[in-house]
């Protein structure tokens, strides 16, 4: 029997995946609780397997792992904040935030930082300038910055992050 699994977010670009478990029948499990073969087996459950299936982390299409199932989220040593957008200071909007997606490398450095959404947004005619510098100042903050490196089993991985800067 197959299943079809779709673990997360990343198995869109990777397509689905399948996993083949071999499942007993519904109507087998429910043959061997209710005939006891001896005496001596009333009561005992049926036997599993002591196996579990164990879904072990795989990289995605582009070779990046995801934190979680064995493994870890790397650790930041060094980061400088990113500069305030003057441009939006001088139009009076104090408040903005951006989000950012980016692989940390085995090295633990930052690659392939792209913006995934920012408050305020470059849609707005008025804030586009600002929108933008703004976005340019987290996109070279997080490219400076420094992390000691995902691992799996010992070894350092690549791993996509996610991360936000607000300003207040």
């Amino acid at each position: 029997m197959a299943i079809l699994v779709r673990p997360s977010l990343a198995s869109l670009v990777a397509g689905w995946m399948t996993l083949a478990i071999s499942l007993p029948s519904a109507g087998a499990e429910f043959q061997q609780q209710a005939t006891p073969t001896s005496s001596t087996d009333v009561g005992k459950q049926p036997d599993t397997p002591s196996n579990a299936i164990q879904i072990q982390p795989r990289p995605d299409a582009s070779g990046k792992y995801h934190v979680g199932n064995g493994v870890s989220a790397p650790i930041l040593i060094y980061s400088e904040g990113p500069e305030r957008s003057i441009k939006l200071l001088k139009k009076k909007v104090y408040v903005g935030s951006c989000t950012l997606s980016m692989t940390v490398d085995t090295d633990g450095k930052s690659q392939d930082v792209r913006i995934v959404k920012s408050f305020p947004d470059i849609n707005d005619k008025k804030l586009r300038d600002a929108a933008i510098e703004m976005q340019n100042n987290c996109t070279k903050a997080a490219e400076g910055s420094r992390f000691k490196p995902a691992t799996y089993q010992g070894k350092p991985v690549p791993v996509e992050l996610k991360i936000e800067f607000d300003f207040y």
